[in-house]
Parts: C-alpha cells; structure tokens; sequence
C-alpha cells in the first residue's frame, strides 16, 4: 500500500503520535502528487485526441515525461520528510533503551 510509511509505530516515551499535523501534510502531499499525475495523463490524452497534427506527439512526450518526473521528485521529497521523521523516533528509541540499560 502506498501509504502505510504514514502509520507508525507509537513510542514508549508518550502515547501521542508524534508530529500528527506534518503527517497529515504528507498525506496531503501524496494525494496532490496522485492528482497531478493523473491530470498530466489526462491532458495529454485530450492534447492528442483534439489535435491532429502528428509533429505535437513528440511534444505530448516531453510534456508526460517531464509531469511524471516532478511527481517523482516530488513524491521523493515527501519521503525524505518520512526518513527525516523515522531517524528522529529511531533516535529517541535508542536512547530510551540506553538510559533504561544503566548506559552512559
């Protein structure tokens, strides 16, 4: 499922989930990535069908290709954000674990 990164695990440190308003952001984010690749697909589809001269196909091209990579960068982007949110919970994860060991 694409969006199962946005469901973590919960601390042991609190029962809040942590940052719920930038998960909420990210869910956003990837919806609006999903849209605009389906509207790039679907004008291109309507560019093609209404127009009939055959040098615009080359145009159509770039212009799906050039929609599909910003929604990958921009899909990629709102993962970084995920990581970056995943380091923090490992971190406080791993330094809970070492002030319960007795640890420096």
């Amino acid at each position: 499922m694409v969006f199962t990164s946005l469901s973590q695990p919960r601390s042991a440190i609190g029962d809040e989930e942590k940052y719920p308003a930038l998960r909420g952001v990210l869910l956003i984010w990837k919806v609006l990535v999903i849209i605009q690749v389906l509207v790039v697909v679907g004008g291109t589809i309507y560019a093609w069908a209404t127009v009939k001269d055959p040098n615009k196909t080359a145009e159509g091209l770039l212009f799906v290709l050039g929609g599909f990579l910003v929604a990958l960068i921009q899909w990629a982007l709102a993962e970084f954000v995920q990581v970056v949110m995943d380091i923090e919970e490992n971190t406080r994860r791993g330094a809970e674990r070492t002030t319960q060991s007795g640890g420096p």
